[in-house]
């Protein structure tokens, strides 16, 4: 006899889950409850049972703490409403692919659409879904009874999960025309629909096939009318011990398929049972071990491989993955990315197929831990080599700051940056880099040694070189640029002009006598700057500040006259005179023989830097930059201007001559 297994056999992915819940709370402390049966199989919901984990006979026996699962088949938001307001522990178990489902209806019968459900009204699932439109759908499980739906404005359809695919196609036939906007939804599960397919195939090609689950399954009795179109000796058994062998007698070719709620302990049941009846009846008949034919269906796993896997569905905590192995995998959040913020949602779909890392082959509830982010990361290793080879630069993303450096990924493998790498300045403060991600240069690569070292500096240097040339050819004398004063130093100031430093000698910085740069700029300060030359191959910039704005000589004869009297600082003492400030950036001399109008031997004896004094313009000579001032005139001039005044006083009053002589001595006294 030729035995042959579907591909796609027991367990969802969704009543595993549901299942695996409740076996996790079994035995506990508190009051455990179920919302209706956990699956459509009699012996794991006696095991439970006896565990504790007993089926809810009505919401009004819940008390305050007690813990009620809901089942993968979900429930109306009615039911879930009332779970609320009895502050019990709600476990929501319900299969991803019915949940969305249920938004879909909530969301648009609240758009106005008429929601029509294609299933077993009876099925509790579909009890669950109605709920979501405050059952009022129209359920219909034919195409005779979707002919004699009246016409809807506007329809929404979706689909019970374990409905055979042919007639849904068929029934969404026949319910296009009842209406003239219709939303169609293909809400049969994936998992559920492989399997289908498969059980088709299967009955195809065997004499007999049997099919494993529980009788109260929806979706096992699906399979069973599906093999029974292709193979009328079709067998629905809940465990093998229910069929009698001899119903397989002259039977060359059987297949064996499980529903969804069928446990792998039911179908490893099943192998034991038929290798007890067949395998004794003729040793040397061929017949392999069905247990080693259930094994061949499967895959090898183990810590470390990498391998190809389906998603079978996403929530926004993890990914599911058939891998053809006979536990599913499980991605979390943290192994999805290196990015651990990134939803699995907004990454992968149901039937995308990846490449995972396996990381755990059980993880102690039976499912293979994965990861992608580190089959992603192998691969990277290959990347990372060719472009080491190749001296391509790579994005790596800061991670850690370490001493000595900095740890960055590219594409998930770690490549260490020493600090002196980082930047062509020296940086104190390296974490100023964390979470960036720089363009960079692996410039060593030992990945048996687990050693690969990349590099920023040779990145900026390149960078900066490439930009110098550019900037010296294309920077003349006369120009005037913008720049960042970035360093000062005794002699002058060194601008940034964004690829080059120019130089600001210190006697460009200004046009007024200045003793330190620090007294017109400082480091960080934007500034426009003159090009005074260029010489590119010595790769010098000369720069001026002070030539950004007039020259303050210049046209100093419109606004400074001979004869003028004005007020000034003394900013400078010399043995032969003194000079003060016309204007900002022109000084005049007051020679020594013009301080006073008494002989001095030193200026220090009568002026000090600082002082503020009236002087007299004796002559402005702009092409030579001089100007002749004198205080001793000015004194003179302020006199003569003093008597002027007294002389007009006393003809007004008609005081006499002798009379204001005595009148300026008493002030003169007085002062």
């Amino acid at each position: 006899m030729n035995i042959l297994l579907s591909e796609y056999a027991g367990f969802c992915f969704g009543v595993k889950k549901a299942v695996s819940t409740a076996f996790k709370l079994a035995n506990s402390k508190d009051r455990i409850f179920t919302y209706g049966p956990i699956i459509h199989n009699s012996s794991i919901v006696k095991e439970l049972e006896q565990k504790g984990v007993r089926q809810l006979g009505s919401i009004d026996e819940l008390r305050k703490g007690d813990t009620v699962i809901i089942r993968s088949h979900g429930v109306s938001k009615a039911i879930m409403d009332s779970l609320n307001e009895k502050d019990v522990n709600i476990v929501d178990a319900t299969c991803t692919y019915v949940e969305n489902i249920h938004k879909r209806v909530e969301e648009n019968y609240k758009k106005g659409y008429k929601i029509i459900i294609i299933g077993d009204r009876n099925h509790p699932e579909v009890q669950g879904i109605n709920g979501w439109c405050d059952n009022t759908a129209e359920i219909i499980k034919s195409e005779d009874e979707a002919k004699c739906l009246k016409p809807y404005p506007k329809v929404c359809i979706v689909s019970q999960t374990t409905m055979d695919i042919d007639r849904w196609k068929a029934i969404v036939s026949s319910l296009i025309c009842i209406s003239r906007e219709a939303l169609v939804f293909n809400t049969i599960c994936k998992a559920t629909e492989l399997r289908q397919k498969a059980a088709k195939e299967l009955s195809k090609k065997s004499d007999a096939v049997i099919v494993l689950g529980g009788y109260d399954s929806s979706n096992t009795q699906k399979l069973v009318d599906i093999c029974k179109k292709n193979c009328p000796k079709t067998y629905h058994v809940e465990n093998i011990n229910e069929l009698d062998m001899r119903e397989l007698k002259g039977v060359n070719t059987l297949g064996i398929t499980a529903g969804a709620s069928t446990p792998d302990r039911i179908i490893k049941e099943a192998i034991d049972k038929m290798n007890d009846n067949l395998n004794t009846q003729d040793e040397n008949s061929g017949v392999d071990s069905m247990m080693d034919e259930y094994e061949k269906t499967l895959i090898r796993l183990h810590p470390g491989d990498i391998v190809k896997g389906r998603i079978i569905y996403v929530t926004d905590e993890e990914a599911t993955v058939d891998l053809g192995y006979k536990a599913d995998g499980i991605i979390t959040k943290q192994e999805l990315s290196f990015d651990g913020n990134v939803s699995p949602k907004d990454m992968l779909k149901p039937d995308d197929e990846i490449d995972v890392y396996v990381l755990k082959v059980n993880d102690g509830e039976g499912n293979v831990l994965l990861s992608k982010k580190k089959a992603d990361a192998e691969k990277s290793i290959d990347y990372i080599e060719e472009c080491f080879k190749n001296k391509t630069l790579v994005d790596a993303r800061v991670s850690n700051i370490v001493k000595g450096g900095a740890i960055a990924e590219v594409k998930g493998v770690n490549v260490f940056i020493p600090a002196s790498q980082i930047d062509v300045r020296y940086v104190e403060d390296l974490s100023t880099f964390s979470g960036k991600t720089l363009k960079i240069l692996i410039t060593a690569f030992e990945p048996e040694r687990r050693r690969i070292v990349g590099s920023r500096r040779v990145v900026l240097a390149k960078e900066a070189e490439a930009k110098k040339k550019e900037l010296l050819e294309r920077i003349q004398p006369g120009d005037k640029l913008e720049g960042t004063v970035c360093r000062i130093t005794d002699f002058g100031a060194f601008v940034d002009l964004g690829g080059i430093d120019g130089l600001i000698h210190i006697s460009e910085l200004s046009w007024t006598r200045i003793k330190h740069p620090s007294e017109v700029v400082k480091e960080g300060d934007k500034v426009e700057v003159y090009v005074i030359s260029v010489d590119k191959d010595k790769e010098r910039i000369s720069l001026s500040l002070k030539r950004t704005v007039p020259e303050p000589w210049e046209n100093i004869g419109d606004r400074v006259h001979e004869g003028d009297l004005i007020e000034g600082k003394v900013v400078r003492i010399a043995p032969f005179g003194a000079f003060v400030q016309v204007e900002p950036g022109v000084d005049g001399l007051v020679h020594i023989s013009q301080i006073s109008q008494n002989r001095i031997n030193k200026v220090e004896d009568v002026l000090k830097a600082g002082d503020t004094v009236k002087v007299k313009v004796l002559g402005v000579d702009p092409e030579n930059k001089k100007i002749s001032l004198s205080i001793k005139e000015a004194v003179e001039e302020e006199n003569k201007a003093e008597n002027e005044s007294y002389a007009t006083e006393a003809k007004d009053d008609n005081v006499t001559i002798s009379e204001i002589v005595s009148n300026k001595d008493e002030d003169n006294k007085t002062n």
